[in-house]
């Protein structure tokens, strides 16, 4: 194979290779992304589906509109002061549990709104089965909120989007468009509060003090519904005309839950059952320790305290005399500490001079110990160095000498 047939063979090849990675890019790239969190009508969202414009045209327009991202047995109760009177909940992707259910009515019949756009009203989360052998029968529908209240409504088959003139008493005057795709097939009796084209957009249930206003197609607060209706514009209205008009868009059942501080989750956990639990054990261990005096930190040795033996004193002292090889040395410190005993003995002051005329009289009067301590004292201090035991005899002598004197 020559040099030329090479090169152009690899750049056959490698033009080849690059229209083929251009084809499966340009493929990959065209496909819509599958991920279910981009079908939903989250006010994070700007895309056909997402509902941030209609969020945008609330909060220019209301007193208040915010996105609530905790669980709902968190929702203050609407007759407080500045609370949020309405609650829009646009097709949840998460079921509501008992609690969040529970605290939810009970806001329901304080006085609350609540706008529910769903196609399936909303199921509730399913207990535990008490029995591992126990199974729920297949033809049985998992229960929802909305069944609660309206448990014969049912909806139509999404359809292409449809637009027409709007009546109803939540309807505001003057002439409304709205779209849809869905509507009601049977509303079994609810209070009809929307409709258009003789489809049932929209139905109200009372609850109590409150309300709540059913949507049968949730796509009617997306972007691309506001974009040929004047759906906003009725939504703004119901929630207008509802207390105080500030609401909320539910974000924690779309999966957006609020990141709480480690403070915050502890304070909520105490105020539970277990929390309690866990502060009497907690507060039952501190008086246990208080109590009984447990030791915090491991067991350490006791310091050991400084000994000042007078034996070890003079066996250090003697040990250093005798490596130096001191005699004179150490027979004046014994000397001298005679003289410092015979001081505090007779309360006047014995130095050398004084002790040598002592020993002498001492010596006259037959004292042996004194006779030995003067001559061996004189013989150091003339030079001559003493054997061990003369040594000892002159220690010895010094003892018996103060005692005589003492007497």
């Amino acid at each position: 194979m020559t040099p030329q047939t090479y090169n152009r063979l690899t750049a056959t090849v490698a033009t080849g290779v690059f229209l083929l990675v251009s084809v499966l890019l340009a493929g990959l790239s065209g496909r819509r992304s599958s991920d279910s969190l981009l079908q939903r009508p989250s006010t994070f969202f700007t895309d056909p589906s997402g509902a941030r414009a209609l969020f945008l045209v609330m909060q220019q327009l209301l007193p208040q509109a915010a996105q609530w991202r905790r669980p709902l047995s968190f929702l203050p109760p609407p007759e407080i002061s500045d609370a949020p009177s309405t609650l829009i909940v646009a097709e949840p992707s998460r079921p509501l549990s008992g609690d969040d259910a529970e605290h939810l009515e009970r806001w329901l019949q304080a006085g609350g709104q609540l706008i529910l756009l769903s196609t399936n009203g909303w199921p509730l989360q399913q207990r535990a089965i008490s029995s591992s052998t126990e199974q729920p029968p297949a033809e049985v529908q998992p229960e929802t909120f909305l069944a609660r209240y309206a448990p014969s409504l049912r909806w139509t088959s999404a359809g292409r989007m449809n637009t027409a003139r709007a009546t109803g008493p939540s309807v505001p005057p003057g002439e409304v468009t709205l779209g849809w795709r869905r509507s009601f097939a049977d509303t079994s009796g609810a209070k009809l509060a929307a409709a258009a084209s003789n489809a049932r957009i929209a139905v109200e249930i009372p609850v109590g003090q409150g309300r709540i206003l059913a949507l049968a197609d949730p796509t009617m607060a997306s972007n691309a519904a506001l974009r040929r209706s004047d759906n906003a514009v009725w939504l703004v209205h119901v929630a207008a005309a509802w207390g105080n008009g500030r609401i909320l868009f539910d974000e924690y059942h779309h999966g957006f839950a609020q990141k709480r501080g480690t403070a915050e989750l502890t304070q909520a956990f105490l105020v539970t059952p277990w929390g309690w639990c866990v502060l009497q054990i907690a507060a039952a261990g501190v008086l246990y320790i208080f109590a009984y005096r447990r030791r915090f930190g491991r067991i350490r040795e006791p310091p050991i305290p400084v000994r000042a033996s007078p034996l070890e004193l003079v066996d250090a002292r003697a040990g250093v005399l005798q490596a130096a090889a001191a005699q004179g040395v150490a027979a004046d410190l014994i000397v001298q500490h005679l003289c410092q005993e015979l001081t505090k003995a007779r309360h006047k002051s014995v130095d050398n001079a004084r002790l040598s005329d002592d020993l002498s009289s001492l010596a006259k009067d037959g004292k042996p110990p004194a006779a030995a301590l003067q001559t061996l004292y004189a013989k150091v201090k003339s030079g001559q160095r003493l054997s061990d035991r003369e040594f000892v005899e002159l220690g010895r002598s010094a003892g018996e000498t103060l005692r005589e004197f003492r007497r």
